[in-house]
């Protein structure tokens, strides 16, 4: 079976960084826009959280933030958890690649051009 996923987007803010078992790891969300506009004639967006381990993260860290427009290949995979007696779901891209395609702002300003 096969599990490869490719998008391009915009960090919509800073990656969370921590470490966990001395591994440290990126979480994150990518805004990537749909190919149409909506009733109200606005893009429509669908909103991906990612995680990195290693020197992914690492990277991520020390190029990334806000607004950052990236390329990333990865699996997507599910788990789940319980809280509150409660079952829930999650879906995560687990980042295998990743490609900075603008800088990382100085001043955390979201750079404007589209995708």
């Amino acid at each position: 079976m096969l599990n490869k996923i490719v998008i391009v987007g915009r960090l919509t803010k800073d990656a969370q960084i921590f470490e966990k078992e001395d591994r440290k790891i990126a979480t994150f969300c990518v805004a990537t826009h749909r190919n149409y506009k909506d009733e109200n004639g606005e893009i429509v967006c669908d909103y991906l959280f990612c995680k990195a381990f290693g020197k992914l993260a690492s990277n991520i860290e020390k190029y990334t933030n806000q607004g950052t427009l990236v390329g990333i290949t990865g699996q997507m995979r599910s788990r789940k958890y319980d809280k509150d007696g409660q079952t829930h779901f999650v879906t995560e891209l687990y980042v295998e690649t990743i490609k900075f395609m603008s800088p990382k702002s100085q001043n955390n300003e979201i750079l404007s051009d589209s995708i």
